[in-house]
């Protein structure tokens, strides 16, 4: 199969589509067991699915792929998770959290993180089904199209979603269809749907118009820059961070008449690597100082929720309007 100049079945990457998604149905449209196919390209030692291949593909993958599958290296591209630099973060790390990339945390082929999210409404109404870049970003809790909750696990075994080890351990006649569970094969199309829930109509307009920035860049403007990201990123880090004892997170809540109250752990849990519903809760308190941060942060350190040095502790890359607003706090003439 690897000898010709492509093979006999090559699908395209299709609308948002994760690279990962992309290889598993190259390898089910030619009927062949992902591990064969990866053993035939790459041979024993050097297994891709060992790695997060959505964040940090390596080159000798991707021109692989393109190879054979008669794709250009642009298209391949923009299936992985690096074209959300300088819109989610400034750059690409290699190891270690990515600022927005929700976390995997591998050993060996398997994953004991629950990174990988879905819409069962996408993958029902799907004609080919798949997984999307968009969710893999934990600024996505709920599916901006459906307006219903992502979900982050199996409803059946509670695992989390793997869906290149559908054919894992599985003779090739009985390997499971993309959107099934691969530890217990639940159809995953089946899941709950479950409506989103928000408290208040302004937010609901902002993270749909949010949302839909990051999944379509020409709707972004300059309302959903880099810099925007940044802050809101160090806001959800100051409302879990220790120093700050969980108050800010207490106070915008409060504020908000958050109908469904959850304990949230703070300390060194980033937002990339908590549940789905705990970044909800994160996401809107978030949102709600950010998109008024003159009036409604200044308020939350009056009422001492938060210190203004606390703001921008490890912030070096904080935009300058966000300093201009800490400073205020700081400086007696300015308030």
């Amino acid at each position: 199969m690897t000898h010709g100049k492509v093979w006999p079945a090559h699908p395209k990457p299709l609308q948002d589509e994760l690279l990962s998604s992309w290889i598993v149905r190259i390898a089910q449209a030619n009927v062949i067991k992902l591990q064969t196919l990866s053993r035939m390209l790459f041979g024993e030692n050097l297994s891709p699915w060992m790695r997060d291949i959505d964040r940090t593909p390596p080159p000798w993958l991707l021109n692989t792929f393109c190879r054979y599958t008669g794709t250009n290296r642009q298209t391949v591209g923009r299936a992985t998770l690096e074209t959300y630099k300088n819109r989610l973060f400034a750059n690409n790390r290699v190891s270690g959290h990515q600022q927005w990339i929700l976390t995997l945390s591998q050993a060996g082929t398997n994953r004991y993180a629950y990174g990988q999210q879905y819409c069962p409404v996408c993958l029902a109404e799907d004609s080919v089904p798949y997984f999307r870049k968009q969710w893999r970003i934990a600024v996505f809790t709920y599916c901006p199209i459906h307006q219903v909750e992502l979900h982050d696990a199996c409803p059946e075994c509670k695992k989390p979603v793997v869906y290149y080890r559908v054919d894992f351990g599985r003779d090739i006649k009985d390997a499971l269809p993309i959107y099934a569970c691969h530890a217990c094969g639940y159809d995953l199309r089946e899941s709950e749907l479950r409506s989103v829930y928000f408290p208040s109509g302004e937010l609901q307009r902002i993270f749909n118009k949010l949302s839909v920035s990051l999944i379509d860049a020409k709707q972004g403007g300059k309302r959903f820059d880099l810099g925007f990201f940044d802050v809101l990123h160090q806001i959800c880090r100051v409302m879990g961070t220790r120093q700050n004892h969980g108050m800010l997170l207490k106070y915008v809540s409060d504020r908000m008449l958050w109908v469904k109250k959850i304990s949230i752990p703070t300390g060194w849990i980033t937002i990339e690597e908590r549940r789905r519903e705990e970044r909800h809760v994160w996401m809107m308190c978030a949102l709600w100082l950010v998109v008024d941060l003159k009036n409604r942060l200044y308020q939350a350190w009056l009422d001492k929720a938060v210190r203004y040095n606390l703001l921008v502790k490890d912030f070096e890359g904080a935009p300058i309007w966000f300093r201009e607003e800490v400073k205020r706090m700081s400086d007696p003439r300015k308030r």
